[in-house]
């Protein structure tokens, strides 16, 4: 009887073990997937952020050189 509760209790250690490791692999994919999503979308915002500097950079010089034309005509 001893025989057969260890033998059995080994295989449902084996169970859990694969199961863990099992659970443990797809849990790993998924948050590496959620990763290079998330940094996907930081890499799309930070190349948006310097979109708008850019344009706020070339608008403030074209404010910049308007008010001196004005300034220099009148």
């Amino acid at each position: 009887m001893a025989g057969q509760d260890l033998a059995a209790r080994n295989k449902r250690l084996d169970a859990l073990g694969t199961a863990v490791t099992f659970w443990a692999d797809n849990k790993r994919n998924d948050i590496n997937s959620r990763v290079a999503s998330s940094k996907k979308i930081l890499k799309g915002r930070t190349g948006s952020e310097r979109l708008a500097q850019a344009s706020v950079q070339a608008a403030s010089a074209l404010v910049a050189d308007s008010i001196n034309d004005f300034l220099i005509v009148s």
